[in-house]
């Protein structure tokens, strides 16, 4: 993560994208253990995802890839079209090759398996989060 010559270190904002209200809780209690993330909207599927994005502006966006209506697939798309800025990090329990690839070709930065070390997801969060000048 970016730190500038005096130490500080930015916030990253994170927008959580998930169906299952219970995995978002749990993640967002995980994320705000630590003090270098901060959780600003949670979304039950893709289209409020896009919505909160659109308000809300967060650095990160952890998307589930299968969600009822629009999915974290193509909510990932219209979200780097929205917001070609924002990152999209693709969330799945398992690691799919034809899930992984349609992500990353539209635009997600990195695929993460849910139920993997939460080390990753706080890691893969840190760093994508805001850079130099725009903190």
């Amino acid at each position: 993560m970016y730190r500038d010559e005096g130490g500080y270190c930015p916030v990253v904002r994170v927008l959580l994208a998930d169906d299952n209200a219970r995995f978002r809780g749990v993640l967002r209690r995980l994320l705000e253990r630590d003090p270098e993330i901060v959780v600003v909207a949670e979304a039950g599927d893709g289209a409020e995802a896009l919505e909160l994005a659109e308000d809300v502006r967060p650095d990160v966006v952890l998307m589930d890839v299968s969600m009822p209506g629009l999915d974290g697939l193509e909510a990932t798309y219209a979200l780097k079209a929205q917001l070609p800025d924002v990152t999209v990090l693709m969330l799945s329990v398992g690691d799919k090759e034809q899930e992984i690839a349609a992500g990353l070709a539209g635009g997600a930065a990195e695929y993460l398996v849910k139920g993997g070390p939460a080390r990753e997801i706080v890691d893969a969060i840190k760093r994508y989060g805001p850079v130099p000048g725009t903190a």
